[in-house]
């Protein structure tokens, strides 16, 4: 497993991250500690959680899965954002939606539509403390690695009450350092060097480069993680279906398969490559999905040799 270094915790963690913000609501408990187990085993020591993922419960999930390994892993978790409430009808009808999911995946597709989505709410010293209490206690640790701002405005992240929390929650070591998890403005916003945000979780694709627009604003220390490498995973199939200079650019390039295939393995190599010396968080709930991530780590291309293929897709959401 390649590692990279964190300064803002110094330490060496995997380059790829598990990404749990399913856990507990997409699958349960048992399958859920099943697809942590497999990971670690594979090498994965980065792990991305909220308060808000898995309709409340992938803290939780985390906390039992890591509570005999804590000094081996390091775990992100957020404040600012809470789960739906969630009715005790829906909590205890949620294992048959899963199952009636598996069975039918065309059900997947209208599943969001009934839940509830999470909220953000005004970061404050008190949030931010309490958040960080109660997401303690879930995690089954007295301190996270990261604890990112989730969502924040630009406004929030330098006012100085929620300055001085962060400050304080790291001298008191509940967390050993402090991120930003949002959108590109905030992601550069984080950057100023008299802020205590030491990393920046942002989207980061072929048609949402993000990455590269914070880089050329930040200094070498800076360690990113990156999300939404899959997102645009329609877009790409699309545009390799109906745009002739897109399709050639990749078989040029050398990949083979059907169109999402092809798309899969382009979206991987991309994030991996674009941010090689950060976490890229991906999915692993399935073994097949980790053991997919685990094969494109080996091998993924530097970014220059991937710059005719971004180019068709430039020019492909021009057409």
């Amino acid at each position: 497993m390649k590692q990279v270094f964190v300064e803002a915790i110094g330490t060496q963690v995997s380059s790829v991250g598990f990404g749990c913000a399913s856990l507990g609501s997409r699958v349960g408990t048992r399958e859920g500690l099943q697809a942590l187990e497999r990971a670690y085993e594979a090498g994965v020591t980065w792990y991305d959680v909220a308060p808000s993922y898995g309709d409340g419960a992938a803290e939780s999930i985390w906390g039992e899965f890591a509570c005999r390994r804590r000094d081996r892993v390091c775990v992100c978790t957020k404040v600012g954002m809470r789960p739906p409430t969630t009715s005790t009808a829906m909590r205890l009808l949620k294992p048959l939606f899963r199952i009636g999911i598996a069975a039918f995946p065309v059900l997947k597709q209208y599943s969001s539509r009934v839940r509830s989505t999470p909220f953000k709410v005004p970061l404050s010293a008190e949030v931010m403390r309490s958040g960080v209490e109660e997401s303690l206690r879930r995690l089954r640790t007295d301190y996270v690695d990261v604890l990112a701002l989730h969502r924040p405005t630009v406004e929030e992240l330098a006012h100085e009450d929620i300055i001085r929390a962060a400050e304080r929650l790291v001298q008191d070591g509940k967390a050993r350092a402090i991120s930003v998890a949002g959108n590109l403005e905030a992601g550069i916003r984080s950057l100023g060097e008299t802020l205590p945000y030491g990393l920046v979780q942002i989207a980061n694709t072929p048609i949402e480069r993000n990455l590269g627009k914070l880089k050329e604003r930040a200094d070498s220390r800076r360690t990113f993680i990156t999300h939404g490498t899959f997102s645009c995973l329609d877009w790409v199939i699309a545009k390799i279906n109906t745009n002739e200079k897109v399709r050639a650019a990749l078989l040029d390039f050398g990949f083979r398969g059907d169109p999402p295939e092809i798309a899969t393995e382009f979206l991987a190599d991309y994030a991996f490559s674009t941010n090689s010396n950060g976490v890229t968080l991906v999915s692993m709930l399935r073994k097949s999905h980790l053991d997919f991530n685990l094969r494109r780590l080996k091998s993924y291309p530097t970014p220059e040799r991937l710059t005719s293929i971004v180019a068709a897709l430039d020019a492909a959401t021009t057409d």
